[in-house]
């Protein structure tokens, strides 16, 4: 049964909200969660970069929203899953961790540095006027965002290129 088309459009505007009024659970779920950690890695990181992600997913969310409501009641039907398959979430996770994990913990490491960086050690050494320091973390702060984006760029680039499938 086709919901109400004036709610369908107001929910559409928020990511995962649309396909939940429609009764899509999982898939509004994981695109929710997938622009959330979007937004929260270009606040903690402060690179606008994220920002990029983030209007994409919106894009997607919008249009799948009505996609789904299209297909209601058709042969066409969509049928609700997450986005990264219906494996079930933690199951989903630790296929990722394990087939991942080298590349999800370097991206940590790099994350704790920074925030390591930015937070504590640019206060101690502001607090103490250690200006070496002070240059070392403003330095730190500025450069390591775009490191990290241009490296996993760079890495997915060569991956896609010498991936051979079939």
């Amino acid at each position: 049964m086709k919901k109400n088309g004036f709610f369908t459009f107001c929910f559409s505007f928020i990511p995962g909200a649309g396909q939940m009024y429609q009764t899509y659970m999982k898939r509004g779920l994981s695109i929710l969660i997938i622009f959330s950690l979007f937004v929260i890695l270009a606040m903690l990181l402060g690179a606008p970069i994220f920002i990029v992600p983030c209007l994409i997913v919106f894009a997607y969310s919008f249009f799948d929203t009505f996609n789904i409501r299209n297909s209601i009641g058709t042969d066409k039907q969509i049928s609700d899953e997450y986005i990264w398959g219906n494996t079930g979430l933690d199951s989903s996770i630790n296929t990722i961790l394990s087939k991942k994990s080298f590349l999800i913990g370097i991206s940590l490491l790099c994350i704790g540095i920074y925030l390591l960086v930015t937070n504590v050690i640019h206060g101690v050494a502001y607090r103490f006027h250690v200006d070496w320091l002070i240059m070392f973390a403003e330095y730190i702060k500025h450069y390591l965002p775009s490191i990290i984006i241009a490296s996993l760029s760079i890495g997915v680039g060569i991956k896609l290129m010498f991936n051979k499938k079939g």
